[in-house]
């Protein structure tokens, strides 16, 4: 019996009452991209479009890297690049384990 009269409250509250289960949530208006003009001024601050800014420094990042490793690839193609060992008699080799790291890969 208190099942249903519980039951019955809970319906009642659901389709009459209208209180906090009735409000409405609204979202802010969302920047839609258009070829025809540039993004309007809320589109280009704000939490909405944090991930096109994120797009965009990470775009500008990666170019700026192509372009280092351009220079890198112009001047070790050009024969531009000269090693010096400064440290020759630092350098030892232990040539019984180059031995067996050879014989090991065959």
């Amino acid at each position: 019996m208190m099942n249903a009269i519980l039951a019955a409250g809970l319906i009642w509250t659901l389709l009459v009452v209208t209180g906090p289960f009735a409000v409405n949530a609204e979202a802010a208006n969302q920047y839609r991209s258009s070829r025809a003009s540039g993004p309007p001024a809320e589109a280009i601050t704000g939490v909405g479009n944090a991930s096109a800014r994120q797009r965009k420094q990470m775009i500008d990042r990666l170019t700026e890297i192509e372009s280092k490793v351009d220079e890198i690839t112009k001047a070790i193609t050009s024969g531009s690049v000269t090693v010096k060992i400064a440290n020759v008699e630092e350098l030892a080799i232990d040539y019984g384990r180059l031995a067996d790291a050879i014989r090991s890969r065959k």
